[in-house]
């Protein structure tokens, strides 16, 4: 598996002439039985940004095989419209039903943070839309997760709302989904976009299915800018009950929560950023 950071909130001081934004997208290459697959999990917030740092990477989107949207907030979909049109062949597009609906967040203010596009404008492109709640088989070993189970009593959704029949209504982001990858030699690798649904829920369930009693790596963000300090700590104490190989936070996490990770598991925590390329 190799994995590059096409665009992330952080510049890459080794990698200036890339731009990063607010934002996550991941080109991830998978190799087996002498096949590869292209996956792009995320758009980012915008088509230009990622197509930029591609070509400056030497990454030629072209031969992406399949698109998984983590979820449906802007800074994670915001390219997808402009990348079809750039990729031009028919693409799978794998997301969650509710990716696609009237998305806000309640701050000072009630902010649209959903999708930039209508959902039309998806159906005319070259996407071939796949909605489903539950897990989707890319190839034998990568998993998308679908709907993942709420189990952690210290991991809440907050703040997020959701338009539904006309209403405005809670959104506890069951769109949440994450990407579950079979390392051979290595095991488990979990790779999230922003984890709103709790980032120990979600190894949890790639553990529960995928069979693994380990993880190797857990990749993306977490979504921890504003948790508490309990809540980082109780989320590195059930990490760390995983044995846990390496840790590579990066967009969300925050900086005290990258911060802490850095101190309890040292060399196994990098902290990724625009740029930045993971193998295994």
């Amino acid at each position: 598996m190799r994995l590059t950071v096409l665009v992330d909130d952080f510049k890459n001081p080794t990698r200036p002439e890339l731009t990063a934004k607010h934002g996550l997208s991941f080109f991830i290459e998978l190799k087996a039985g002498g096949q590869t697959t292209n996956l792009l999990m995320d758009t980012g917030p915008s088509a230009d940004i990622v197509l930029q740092n591609a070509q400056k990477l030497g990454i030629d989107l072209r031969k992406v095989d399949s698109i998984v949207l983590s979820h449906g907030h802007y800074d994670h979909t915001g390219g997808l419209l402009g990348i079809l049109k750039h990729i031009r062949n028919k693409v799978p597009v794998i997301a969650h039903p509710e990716a696609l609906s009237l998305k806000f967040v309640v701050k000072k203010r009630l902010k649209k943070t959903g999708i930039t596009f209508q959902v039309s404008e998806l159906e005319k492109s070259s996407g071939i839309l796949t909605l489903k709640q539950g897990p989707t088989s890319i190839v034998p070993g990568v998993l998308v997760s679908g709907e993942i189970e709420r189990a952690s009593p210290f991991e809440e959704v907050k703040g997020f709302k959701i338009m539904k029949k006309g209403k405005l209504v809670d959104d506890y982001m069951p769109d949440d989904q994450a990407l579950f990858v079979m390392v051979k030699n290595k095991g488990l690798v979990v790779i999230t976009g922003c984890a709103h649904a709790g980032l120990i829920n979600t190894v949890r369930q790639a553990q529960k299915m995928t069979s693994s009693s380990g993880v190797y790596a857990v990749i993306g963000g977490f979504h921890l800018a504003s948790a508490s300090v309990e809540r980082i700590k109780a989320t590195i104490d059930e990490l760390r009950k995983t044995g846990i190989k390496f840790i590579m936070p990066c967009h969300c996490t925050g900086e005290t929560a990258i911060t802490k990770f850095s101190e309890v598991f040292s060399s196994k925590c990098r902290q990724l950023k625009t740029g930045d390329i993971v193998e295994f």
